[in-house]
């Protein structure tokens, strides 16, 4: 019982550690690029519903992810520590879906809510813009984390079926939190559909000739799910972005080009990732002696690696999708990777070992990581504020065409989209351009830092 308590307690407080984490990076991450060119748009919209008709605006002539976007112009309503707030809690809730999606832990098992919160810190698609930049956070660590957490509460109440309480509470909520989770993001909410069909088929086929099985809420949370889906995928602003893109091939010479693409991007993305889930799985063959009783322990995880694998090559229906695109696919990579970690069993000591010893080993690299990224960070933060200080100086002051300072060239790290979305010499380059527009000034240049005696 005593130790019951203190699992808990190390499991409470590793959750706080987590959240302090990513609180912090947070904070130290300024307003960028499209939050400024957001910023400046949601500051005319005057009420809630004036929100609203900008982001049907943008869903007739852009983009269909009305669900995100409409999150990202809220914020963009508040101070900015708002958004660090819930962006952290929201991190953190992502990771504990993560968590509670695994399969045969422990109670309180704090070495595997570790272990998934250093594989999104280390291998999270793009970090610094998925999870850090508002504007990429509210699309896709929002958006993975509602998909996400639909699919967790499904199979909880999949998984609960026989017993399940207030079943017409789940099956008037189910549908609404379904159109959310079906709404957010092209290939993340359609491995979540895909990944609620099977589960529901396997569920279907394991209870077969049994009266009843199909219950209301089973029905309404997936048409739910359906239906946001289709609401996103058939924005009229899909089709027309769609226009604007040109490729080098046409007819199968395009999805062959775009296969070879998705198979590279998965390498430069997901290798790593791939190599230890590869390595743990084998090990998991070695200590069992059939593949029916591999596929038996294992069904999750594989289960798992297949909607990440669908997530991915389902961007062949796009023409040059970007990089972060694939960090809901990077979500279930790592519960793949982290189920297969779990079903390894720890009888030998050698596995027991390995395991302990790859996740020290990954907490010494977070470690140096994190401290020597967030030195940069708080630099980069500096320049900004102080960038921004002067704006707003120059913008009370009246003033019309304004120079401010680069960013000095040295602090440059991979948790930061600073120097990707930092302005540059040419007035006329569109970060400079969204710059101007938030302040109100003609035009913006930037000069090198070593150039610069303002300040």
């Amino acid at each position: 019982m005593i130790a019951d308590k203190w699992r808990k307690r190390i499991f409470y407080l590793a959750v706080i550690v987590a959240a302090g984490m990513i609180f912090i990076f947070n904070v130290l991450t300024p307003a960028m690029s499209d939050d400024l060119f957001y910023g400046k748009e949601v500051s005319a919209a005057g009420s809630i519903l004036g929100l609203v008709r900008q982001e049907y605006n943008q869903y007739m002539t852009w983009s269909g992810r009305s669900v995100c976007h409409l999150i990202l112009r809220c914020f963009l309503t508040m101070d900015k520590m708002v958004f660090n707030v819930f962006n952290s809690i929201v991190f953190v809730m992502l990771t504990l879906c993560i968590y509670w999606n695994i399969d045969h832990k422990k109670k309180y098992d704090t070495g595997v809510f570790i272990l998934v919160n250093l594989l999104l810190w280390l291998f999270g698609v793009v970090f610094r813009q998925t999870v850090l930049w508002e504007t990429g956070a509210c699309n896709y660590l929002w958006g993975s984390a509602i998909i996400l957490g639909f699919l967790t509460c499904y199979r909880y109440a999949l998984n609960h079926s026989d017993n399940l309480r207030h079943e017409a509470v789940w099956t008037v909520l189910f549908p609404v939190f379904g159109i959310l989770a079906g709404w957010c993001n092209e290939n993340t909410s359609g491995g979540g559909l895909l990944f609620i069909l099977i589960l529901l088929g396997i569920y279907c086929f394991e209870r077969k000739g049994h009266k009843g099985i199909i219950r209301p809420w089973m029905i309404t949370g997936l048409a739910g799910q359906f239906t946001g889906f289709l609401f996103m995928i058939l924005a009229p602003g899909n089709f027309i972005r769609g226009q604007l893109k040109e490729e080098e091939h046409t007819g199968i010479f395009a999805l062959v080009s775009r296969f070879q693409k998705i198979i590279l991007a998965v390498r430069d993305n997901f290798l790593i990732l791939l190599i230890i889930g590869l390595l743990l799985f084998v090990i998991i063959k070695c200590q069992k002696k059939s593949w029916q009783a591999i596929v038996k322990i294992c069904r999750n995880g594989i289960l798992w690696m297949f909607i990440f694998t669908a997530t991915c090559f389902a961007l062949v229906l796009t023409p040059e999708p970007m990089p972060r695109a694939y960090f809901g696919a990077g979500v279930f990579l790592i519960l793949a990777v982290v189920q297969f970690f779990v079903d390894v069993e720890e009888k030998e000591v050698i596995f027991r070992s390995l395991k302990n010893g790859l996740l020290a080993v990954m907490c010494l690299i977070m470690f140096f990581t994190y401290m020597d990224s967030g030195a940069d960070m708080a630099r980069i933060y500096r320049e900004y504020h102080e960038r921004e200080v002067y704006l707003e100086q120059k913008a009370e002051e009246g003033a019309r065409d304004v120079t401010v300072p680069l960013l000095r060239p040295d602090f440059e790290t991979e948790y930061s989209d600073g120097y990707n979305s930092d302005i540059q010499e040419d007035p006329g380059y569109w970060i400079n351009v969204a710059y101007a527009g938030f302040y109100g000034f003609d035009s913006v240049s930037g000069v090198p830092r070593e150039d610069w005696t303002e300040y």
